[in-house]
C-alpha cells in the first residue's frame, strides 16, 4: 500500500461501512457469514460479493490508525470494506451486512465516523413470511410462545380479544396487520415489506413478503411503580434527621494507626461497591443473554411452523437459537 493510500485509508474506513475484528478471519469464514444474509453471496477474487455490496478482504490496522478512528484502546484490528455494487444497496444492506459481520466475529462496525458494538444493540427478532398468516393459523402456535397472559389490558389494548391466553389486535390498518401479545412477547406482524436477500433465494417469484416481528414487552406499570417508590425513598430521606458522625476509634499504636485503620475501612468499603456493581452488571447481561436467546428460540419455532424464515434485526438467518448471539462464528 502506497504512501498516498495509507493517508486516504482512515476517511474510507470511517466513512463506511466497515467491520472491525479482533481477529483476521479467512475468505471461506467470511463467505460463511456473509450468506447468512445472502444465501448467493460469491467469492469473486479476495473479495465477497453479497446482495448488491462488495466485501474486501481485511486490512491490519495498528494503534496510531485506530485512533483516528475512534478506537484508542486496542492495539491491532483487522478491517473488512463494505463498498456498494454499482447503485447504493436496498435499504441500506451495505450497513446491515458490516454490522451483522462485525456481530458474528466478535468486534465493531464503523459507518459515516462512528464507531458501534452491534452486541449492544440485539434488536428485534424476525420471521420471513410469504405471506401474512390468518390468525386461526397462528393463534394454536402462539399460546405456549408468547406466556400466556388472564386479562386483557384494556388501556393498552382497547381493541384486544383474549384467545387461549393469547391477546389478538386486529389492526388492518397501513403496513401492519395483526397483533399478538404475551406476558412475556409481542409478535406484530407487517405486510408489503421488500424481500430481502435472506428470503429471495426462497421465493424468488414474490416481490413482497410478510414479516412477524418479536419484541420484548414494556411493563409500563412496573416502572411506574418504581419511579414511585424512589420517589417516596428520597422524600423519607430528605426528611429523616442526619445520624450523628461516627468515631473511627483510635488504634494502640497512636493517631498514625488509626488513620490507617480508617483507610483500611474505606478500601473495603470501596471493594464492596465495585464488587457489588461488577455483579449487577453481570446479572444484567445474563438476562439480556436470555432474552435475546428465548426470542430467537419463538422465532426459529415459527419460521419451523410456518415454512418461513427466522432471521436477526439485520436480516441474518438463524438456524438455531444459539445462533442469535454475539461472537458465534468468531
Amino acid at each position: 500500500m502506497g504512501w498516498f493510500s495509507k493517508v486516504l485509508l482512515p476517511g474510507r474506513l470511517r466513512a463506511g461501512p466497515t467491520a472491525l475484528l479482533p481477529a483476521r478471519p479467512d475468505q471461506k469464514t467470511l463467505l460463511a457469514v456473509a450468506q447468512l444474509a445472502d444465501p448467493e453471496a460469491r467469492a469473486d477474487g479476495d473479495d465477497i460479493v453479497a446482495g448488491g455490496s462488495r466485501v474486501q478482504p481485511p486490512i491490519e490496522l495498528t494503534g496510531d490508525i485506530l485512533a483516528k478512528l475512534g478506537v484508542p484502546d486496542e492495539d491491532r484490528l483487522w478491517a473488512c470494506r463494505i463498498t456498494a455494487e454499482g447503485p447504493l444497496p436496498v435499504d441500506f444492506f451495505d450497513k446491515s451486512l458490516a454490522e451483522g459481520i462485525a456481530y458474528r466475529l466478535g468486534g465493531w462496525s464503523i459507518c459515516q465516523g462512528e464507531p458501534l458494538d452491534p452486541a449492544e444493540d440485539g434488536g428485534d427478532l424476525l420471521v420471513y413470511l410469504p405471506a401474512a398468516p390468518e390468525p386461526e393459523e397462528i393463534l394454536p402456535l402462539l399460546a405456549g410462545l408468547l406466556g400466556p397472559v388472564e386479562a386483557v389490558d384494556a388501556e393498552r389494548w382497547p381493541e384486544g380479544e383474549l384467545v387461549d391466553g393469547v391477546v389478538h389486535v386486529p389492526v388492518r390498518g397501513g403496513r401492519v396487520a395483526d397483533v399478538y401479545a404475551g406476558d412475556a412477547f409481542v409478535l406484530t406482524v407487517e405486510e408489503g415489506r421488500r424481500i430481502p436477500p435472506a428470503a429471495r433465494v426462497r421465493w424468488p417469484y414474490l416481490t413482497e413478503i410478510a414479516v412477524a416481528r418479536i419484541s420484548p414487552v414494556t411493563r409500563t406499570d412496573e416502572t411506574d411503580e418504581t419511579d414511585e417508590t424512589d420517589a417516596e425513598d428520597a422524600a423519607s430521606a430528605e426528611t429523616a434527621p442526619e445520624p450523628a458522625p461516627e468515631t473511627v476509634p483510635e488504634a494502640a499504636g497512636g493517631a498514625d494507626g488509626g488513620a490507617e485503620d480508617a483507610a483500611d475501612l474505606v478500601d473495603e468499603d470501596e471493594q464492596v461497591d465495585e464488587d457489588e456493581h461488577v455483579d449487577e452488571d453481570a446479572v444484567r447481561e445474563d438476562d439480556a443473554r436470555a432474552d435475546l436467546l428465548a426470542r430467537a428460540a419463538v422465532a426459529v419455532t415459527l419460521a419451523n411452523e410456518l415454512s418461513g424464515i427466522a432471521a436477526d434485526s439485520r436480516g441474518f438467518q438463524l438456524a438455531e437459537p444459539a445462533d442469535v448471539l454475539p461472537g458465534r462464528h468468531a
